[in-house]
C-alpha cells in the first residue's frame, strides 16, 4: 500500500531519475528562483536548506536566479554538484548543527566542510575570491552566498 504523501515527492537526488531530461522538463515555464526549485520536494525529494546553499555555491549560481533561464550546462552542474555534495555529506556523517546524532549516537562532521552555509561575513573560500559570504532570506529560509562567485 502506497503512502498518499509519498506519491507527490520528486525523485531521490542520488537516483538515475534525477537527470538532465527530468530537470529541464520540470523547469519549463516555472517562474521560481533556483533556491525555491531545489527546495521543492515535488521536484526533488530530500534536499534541505543547507545542501541547497552548498549546491548552488559549487554550481556558481545565484540562489535568486530564475530557474527557467538556466542554460543546459548550468543544469548539468546543478545535477553533478547535488550528487557530489550529498555523497560527501554521507561520508562525513551528515551535518550536526544542533543536537543531531545518527543511529549509533555519533554526530556528523559535514558542517566542517561548508563553503557558505552559516558563514555570513566570512571570507569566501574560493581560491582567488576576495569577497565575503552574504546572508539573505528566500521564502523565510536563510540563504548564504558569495555575490562575486555566484551569478
Amino acid at each position: 500500500m502506497e503512502n498518499n504523501h509519498l506519491k507527490h515527492l520528486g525523485p531521490e537526488p542520488l537516483s538515475v531519475k534525477f537527470n538532465f531530461k527530468f530537470f529541464k522538463h520540470y523547469i519549463i515555464n516555472k517562474n521560481k528562483n533556483l533556491k525555491n526549485i531545489l527546495m521543492d520536494q515535488k521536484f526533488i525529494s530530500g534536499l534541505g536548506n543547507i545542501y541547497v546553499n552548498e549546491i548552488l555555491f559549487l554550481s556558481r549560481l545565484n540562489p535568486k536566479k530564475s530557474a527557467r533561464t538556466l542554460k543546459d550546462h548550468e543544469i548539468i552542474k546543478i545535477i553533478k554538484n547535488t550528487k557530489k555534495i550529498l555523497k560527501k555529506s554521507i561520508i562525513f556523517g551528515g551535518s550536526s548543527i544542533n543536537d543531531f546524532e545518527n543511529a549509533d549516537g555519533k554526530k556528523g562532521n559535514f558542517q566542517q566542510q561548508f563553503n557558505v552555509y552559516s558563514r555570513e561575513k566570512l571570507k569566501c573560500l574560493k581560491h582567488g575570491c576576495h569577497d565575503f559570504i552574504k546572508k539573505t532570506y528566500i521564502s523565510n529560509r536563510a540563504t548564504f552566498f558569495c555575490s562575486s562567485c555566484q551569478k
